[in-house]
């Protein structure tokens, strides 16, 4: 895919193109407690939709448990280590207004295609974090975040990259090493592997 930018002024918002609202439930997993979160943005970007210019933070959350785990240990084959045991279980519910990248009028309005929301080569990664800062600088505190199709889960999962300022309530359900039942799916149903030492 080609660069959304060929430089400053050369491009413009496509026409016809509205956030969405998106209600219910959403799962993150975090090495800090919710009350600790920074927002501080990443001076270089991390992962898929952080800003290409470090102007913003932005966290990731799926819509099942199990696809947020699936999706934040895919890259290291699904095992888990005790420092993991010690993440925090976060829920985030509520209604956000996203651009959602699950729609083919978004994607086309973009020249986009799916790998927007799956791949990993360098260059799709570059259009990723292009495209979250020209909607944060369209858009603004209006936007709360970008839907996409989870890599790892696209049956049952969505993911959102979700802003500062978002109207999602938190909760922390407490650390990912007391969460038995869920630990039993991931290694019975998604084959991970969870290490003692």
């Amino acid at each position: 895919m080609p660069p959304l930018t060929d430089g400053p002024g050369s491009w413009a918002w496509p026409r016809g193109i509205r956030l969405s609202t998106i209600e219910g439930l959403w799962w993150r997993v975090d090495a800090a407690d919710p009350s600790e979160w920074s927002w501080a943005p990443y001076p270089e970007p991390l992962q898929r939709f952080d800003s290409h210019r470090g102007l913003f933070r932005t966290r990731y959350a799926a819509r099942t448990a199990r696809g947020a785990l699936r999706e934040a240990f895919d890259s290291r084959g699904r095992v888990l280590v005790p420092a993991d045991l010690r993440r925090t279980l976060v829920t985030l519910e509520g209604t956000v207004r996203v651009l959602d990248l699950r729609r083919e009028q978004v994607l086309d309005a973009f020249a986009l295609d799916d790998r927007i929301s799956t791949a990993r080569d360098p260059s799709t990664w570059d259009r990723c974090h292009e495209l979250a800062d020209l909607v944060r600088g369209h858009y603004g505190a209006r936007c709360d975040g970008i839907v996409y199709r989870s890599r790892t889960t696209p049956e049952s999962s969505a993911n959102l990259a979700f802003f500062a300022g978002h109207p999602l309530a938190v909760r922390s359900v407490g650390p990912l090493g007391e969460q038995h039942a869920l630990l039993a799916a991931l290694v019975v149903a998604d084959r991970f592997a969870i290490l003692d030492s």
